[in-house]
Formats: C-alpha cells, structure tokens, sequence
C-alpha cells in the first residue's frame, strides 16, 4: 500500500491524503507575505522543487523540505524569509548571517532573503548541495563519502565552479540583450494604460503594471535569454494548463510565478484583442483577490474588539 508515515505524529498517511498534524498548512504560514517576498518564496519553492523527489510540507512555523530528512526550511517572517539549511561544512558568504553547528556532521546556515533576485547562484547552489548530502549527513557518514568518492567529487567541484564562473561572467556583462524595438511594450502598454487604475512601475528592470495594490501584468523581454517577448499575467486555478495545452506556441509557464497559476503570453503570436482579453481577466482577478483581502483584514479586528468589549462589561 503506498503512503508515508508521518514524521511528527507517527499516523500513516495514504498517497494523496491531507495531512496536517500540526494544525498549519503552506498558505496560512505565506498569506500575509508581501508582493516581493511572495515572488521570492515561490521562486524558492519552485527551485528547490526541480532538485527532485522530496516532500514540502508546512511544520510549526516552518515550511520544511526533506527527503529522508530535512535539508532546508523556511520560516516566513514579516520583513523577510529566514532559510535555514543543512550542510556538512562552513560556507564563509556575505548571504550567510550566522552557522550553527547541530550535529557532529550538520551544520545550519541562516540566510534571510527579502528578494526574489536573491533566490539564485550562490544560494540556490548549497541548496543543491543540502539536498545531495543529507541523507549522507543523517547517517553521520559524510566524511568518509567525501574520501572514497574524492576524485570524483573535485571533478563535480570543478565542474560547478565553472559555472558559477560563468554565470558570474554573464551577470558582469550584464542582463540579456532585449529583442523588442518597442512596438510590443506598447501594445501593452496602451492595454493596461485603458484600464481605470492601473499604475506602471519599473519592477525587477522591467515595466510592471498594478491594480494598483497588486501587479497584474509584467512584461518580460527576452528574460534571462529566454527568447520571449511577453507579458505575464495570472490566471485563475486551471487556466493555465488549458491556455498551454490548447495553444503551446502562444502561452507558456513562466518562471517564478508560474508556479501559482500565472501565464506567459508570446506577444508576436496573439493579437490585440485576444491580448486585451487575457490582460483585463488578470487586473479583474487581481481586483478580486484584493477586496477579499481588505474584507478579511478588516473583519479580524472588529471581532476583536467586540470580545474585548464584551469581557470588559462582565
């Protein structure tokens, strides 16, 4: 029977099963998160999801991620994200802001991002490593891994290190040359500028549009080298895939929010008015997403203070 037992509470729990024996869950720890740091968790989440099979689950006031045992998590706070992850060595990096030793093979290095640029070479890097060593470092034998595999592992070495080489390399040369003459961000542009208020701003090197509390457009030009010219915009629960299935030439998952539903559009292969469609169904949800949020903050405190009236009187 496939399933898992679960870590804290000892309860099996069958594929598939919800399970929360620590009464939190993934989206009430990152609710309140704010629109940057959201775009860092999810960037996060979606690099550390690519390394392999792994569980996520929320745990206290963590989120944690683990193969046999935890190799990193997350503790959401107001002002930033503190990351937490397990290495079998020292990492001596500005990023790092302290390293405690919790083992006599593990030590924990805490990071705080509040970015989601921040969520990249070197960081994502040790978190490649946590994840390839912590099995290894549970079982106490690192170090003699590290001696039968020596050749091996300073030929990885060297490989990575060529590679951050190089990425260091491009990021000195600086961002990627941009494909579009103007005549897509225009089109845009006028789209977004014809919706009651909408605000631009430049966010992460590129026009961004807001409801205004919220972005519900972010033209992308040739991202990171990726050959589009788009926008990206998010989509209800589901649109996403549909959107790709149906037409894969037109709609993509972008990278970093495509994790939360958001669809890349191709700007040369949708004209005008599908493209207005598709930008004015993102400002409404977005539009949406925001009443709701102001209701229930508003709510929350007002219950509060007819309790405290109430215990006041008695």
């Amino acid at each position: 029977m496939t399933g898992r037992e679960c870590h804290h509470c000892k309860q099996w729990i069958e594929q598939g099963e919800a399970h929360d024996c620590w009464t939190t869950t993934e989206a009430a720890l990152t609710r309140d998160l704010t629109e940057d740091l959201r775009e860092a968790w999810e960037r996060l989440r979606e690099t550390a999801a690519g390394f392999g099979q792994q569980r996520i689950y929320a745990s206290g006031h963590a989120i944690m991620f683990a193969r046999k045992t935890c190799y990193f998590f997350v503790r959401p706070k107001k002002m930033f994200l503190e990351v937490c992850v397990f290495l079998g060595r020292t990492i001596k990096a500005s990023q790092v802001r302290r390293v405690d030793r919790v083992s006599k093979s593990k030590l924990v290095h805490i990071i705080r991002i509040t970015h989601r640029d921040e969520v990249e070479a070197p960081a994502t890097d040790w978190l490649r490593e946590a994840y390839e060593v912590c099995d290894a470092l549970s079982k106490g034998d690192a170090a003699l891994k590290t001696n039968t595999n020596s050749d091996k592992n300073a030929a990885a070495r060297a490989a990575e290190n060529s590679q951050m080489a190089e990425k260091r390399a491009l990021r000195i040369k600086g961002p990627a040359a941009k494909r579009d003459d103007g005549t897509q961000l225009q089109r845009v542009r006028l789209i977004c500028s014809s919706i009651p208020g909408t605000v631009e701003k430049i966010s992460h090197g590129e026009p961004t549009f807001f409801t205004p509390k919220r972005v519900f457009a972010m033209f992308a030009d040739n991202h990171h080298g990726d050959g589009h010219v788009a926008v990206w915009v998010p989509a209800a629960p589901g649109v996403q895939a549909a959107l790709i299935e149906e037409a894969p030439d037109t709609y993509f998952r972008p990278p970093y929010v495509g994790v939360a539903g958001w669809v890349g559009v191709e700007l040369l292969r949708i004209n005008d008015e599908q493209l207005g469609t598709v930008i004015r169904e993102a400002f409404r949800l977005m539009t949406a997403k925001t009443i709701a949020s102001d209701r229930s903050e508003h709510s929350q405190p007002a219950r509060a203070g007819k309790a405290h009236r109430r215990s006041r009187k008695s």
